[in-house]
């Protein structure tokens, strides 16, 4: 189903009968071009992906990916935006380099704010490779991101689209929630990936028909 994009002055209806997911990630054309998939999942979900915008409210790209100013730009589309009871707001981030105690403060304010935070440990291709396999073979010294986004293009013939791997998140939710050991931690250990809590959330608000439907083929 096919919706008109809202932009941050978005007007609120009376009545409407579909949950908002705002997502404001790292900012990388990665993650914004999986979760845009999940726009047309089901008739009572919307996807509004939070992006940098100047003075005039248009939108421009910005390499800043620091924890600090995702939780900024989310915060500039909540205090623009007419959010509702009901409407979720999702920050997505990587532990990459960030030092742990940065990661702790974003966690303390997103729990302040009534937030939800998904973050991967080392990056956003360990959820992606779950899609594929039940286990990321290890890197062995290399643990950091750039071995996950090689090993991510190896598993597929054409190597990643989201048009491919989004309609199996719903299978990459059982995995990367069995490797999920201790779900109280804020930042989840190395292979974890929190993104399976947000896809919980998207699919609770859809039909068995539409997740049939979206997975056959989105």
């Amino acid at each position: 189903m096919e919706r008109k994009k809202r932009g941050y002055k978005r007007l609120v209806e009376k009545k409407r009968d579909y949950r908002l997911f705002a997502i404001a990630c790292e900012g990388s054309v990665r993650e914004r071009d999986y979760f845009e998939c999940f726009e047309v999942l089901s008739s009572r979900i919307s996807v509004d992906l939070i992006a940098d915008i100047d003075e005039d409210g248009n939108v421009i790209v910005s390499n800043n990916s620091s924890p600090d100013h995702v939780l900024q730009r989310a915060q500039i589309y909540a205090d623009n935006t007419d959010l509702i009871e009901g409407d979720q707001m999702w920050i997505v981030v990587d532990v990459d380099n960030w030092p742990e105690k940065q990661l702790s403060i974003l966690a303390q304010e997103c729990h302040s704010k009534g937030w939800n935070l998904a973050i991967s440990n080392p990056c956003f291709e360990v959820w992606l490779c779950y899609h594929m396999e039940d286990d990321i073979p290890d890197g062995g010294e290399i643990k950091d991101s750039a071995y996950f986004k090689h090993h991510l293009s190896q598993l597929t013939v054409e190597g990643y689209s989201p048009e491919v791997y989004s309609p199996l998140a719903f299978k990459a939710i059982e995995v990367a929630k069995a490797k999920d050991m201790n779900p109280d931690m804020r930042i989840p250990p190395y292979k974890v990936t929190y993104v399976y809590r947000l896809m919980e959330q998207m699919k609770k608000f859809s039909s068995k028909s539409e997740l049939a439907l979206f997975a056959g083929g989105a």
